[in-house]
């Protein structure tokens, strides 16, 4: 009997020492046990616990530095209940908000907000530029199977809007984004804010099945740098706007209800 209780003893210490070790587990360590599951990411410079910690530098291979981040993890992850606080920042691109895990294919994400250079998405070659300005979105609600939006309700700006070309800087306004989506169909609107050089109304349908772009373009007084612009995009019409259609994936999508 005394032998038996010794034995016992000696499990409740174990499992005190690990139920210790894993509420206090520095970050370095539990970076060093997950490595396997990272896909690739690797994080370094990191300091403080698993549960509340900060990574000085984080990187995928093939890709520039994505920045340092700063996270917070609930201990009710132990129990299979994942909430997560992200905080990542770079020079031209900054994501803070929280992740919560649904279920083994679904998250949701709130009160995210995403400040953007524009500048870091490069020519676009549809454009026939590369976009200036930044651009803030502020996510209140989004669920993610993988990664397509089930479900998305955002909105947000796209400040001193530009387009560097291959003949200089043309400036474009500021818009507004807003982009909803229910089922895994996305819809959004840009339009300007009423007094830039350019008056734009876009709209957008995506899906996994198929995407449809409508962007209506007119500048709002002579501006000749802007009216070549608009011309390498599309034949004018009589007004000196240019209509622009994109649509395509593997299902067309139906004229009435923007739906594949």
């Amino acid at each position: 009997m005394k032998q038996l209780r010794s034995v016992l003893a000696g499990l409740a210490v174990l499992v005190l020492a690990v139920a210790v070790l894993v509420w206090f587990m520095p970050a370095r360590l539990a970076l060093w046990l997950l490595q396997s599951r990272l896909q690739g990411v690797r994080l370094s410079d990191v300091s403080g616990l698993l549960w509340q910690g900060r990574a000085g530098r984080v990187s995928v291979p093939g890709r520039a530095q994505l920045g340092s981040v700063a996270w917070t993890l609930s201990r009710r992850a132990l129990w299979g209940d994942i909430q997560l606080g992200l905080d990542l920042r770079q020079p031209q691109f900054q994501l803070q908000g929280r992740m919560q895990r649904l279920s083994s294919h679904l998250d949701e994400w709130r009160d995210v907000t995403v400040h953007i250079d524009t500048a870091l998405l490069g020519v676009q070659p549809w454009l026939h530029g590369q976009p200036a300005g930044t651009l803030v979105l502020h996510i209140a609600q989004a669920q993610l199977q993988g990664y397509w939006p089930l479900q998305v309700d955002a909105a947000g700006t796209w400040s001193q809007a530009a387009l560097r070309t291959a003949k200089g800087a043309i400036a474009l306004g500021n818009m507004s984004i807003h982009i909803s989506g229910r089922d895994g169909v996305l819809r959004a609107s840009l339009d300007d804010d009423g007094g830039g050089p350019l008056r734009t109304a876009g709209r957008l349908s995506f899906s996994p099945l198929g995407w449809d772009v409508q962007v209506n373009l007119k500048p709002r007084r002579d501006n000749r740098a802007l009216l070549h612009w608009l011309q390498t995009l599309a034949p004018p019409g009589p007004d000196g706007g240019v209509q622009l259609r994109y649509r395509g994936g593997l299902n067309a999508f139906n004229e009435t209800t923007g739906n594949p």
